[in-house]
């Protein structure tokens, strides 16, 4: 960062870091201190061109304020789905994007080229009681694996079993998904065990999901449900000691 003498006349916002201050920029404030926020409000050359947003149904009307703020033009691509919304309702994406972004060309991505049907079919099960207005996806293809629902006591036993038998059954990687994820006793180069929301984006070849009235009792539970059901490639086995939350217990057979 160059050497702009004392006073610094440049303030961090909310932990930002710039690595090359223009000072010909600076020039139009004096000798006034200035933050982030206050410079890429007044010069152009200090926003982004262009801005890419993942995980979209999550941002607060704050941090798409921020986000506003520092790109040009509204240039912007917005990746989300509602249907993972763990922040409140899925609602729509009218009623969460900022006023300035009505016009936006949107298209819907109508495939799911990661869950198998015999898994997906349990996702939209979810899917449609908590949020019936987001359309589901189709899945592209199907594994002939439907998913297993095993009832353990103890209920860490039937877990230890659940990746045994995955580990014989895929070849690569296996996730835990739980409301509380523990000390990580089971984790190796082949296993992870996750909260459903640290689940989020990522993808296994199979899955172990435990306990799910659990994970439908958190906040956000529906949404947390809906993600740990969509983490599988290949293999979905659901491993619960309580009775199985209504909307899994009746859609089971589909």
């Amino acid at each position: 960062m160059s050497d702009i003498g004392d006073p610094y006349p440049f303030e961090g916002e909310d932990g930002d870091e710039i690595g090359e201050l223009n000072l010909e920029d600076l020039d139009r404030f004096g000798d006034d201190r200035i933050t982030v926020g206050e410079l890429v409000s007044e010069v152009e050359s200090w926003r982004f061109g262009h801005v890419i947003v993942d995980e979209a149904q999550d941002l607060t009307p704050m941090q798409w304020r921020m986000l506003m703020r520092r790109v040009r033009g509204r240039a912007m691509t917005i990746v989300g789905d509602l249907a993972q919304r763990s922040s409140g309702p899925a609602g729509t994406w009218s009623q969460h994007l900022p006023p300035e972004l009505d016009d936006i060309e949107r298209l819907d991505l109508t495939i799911n080229y990661r869950s198998p049907a015999e898994i997906h079919s349990l996702a939209v099960a979810v899917l449609a009681e908590f949020a019936p207005d987001v359309a589901p996806s189709h899945p592209i293809r199907v594994s002939g694996f439907d998913p297993e629902f095993r009832k353990a006591v103890p209920l860490d036993a039937g877990v230890e079993r659940a990746v045994d038998d995955l580990r014989e059954a895929v070849a690569g990687q296996i996730a835990i998904i739980r409301a509380s994820p523990g000390d990580g006793e089971l984790d190796d180069d082949r296993v992870r065990e996750l909260h459903p929301f640290d689940a989020k984006g990522l993808e296994f070849d199979g899955v172990v999901l435990v306990e799910p009235a659990d994970v439908l009792s958190l906040r956000g539970g529906p949404a947390l449900l809906y993600i740990a059901l969509t983490r599988a490639t290949q293999r979905l086995v659901v491993v619960h000691e309580a009775d199985l939350p209504d909307v899994l217990r009746s859609s089971r057979d589909i």
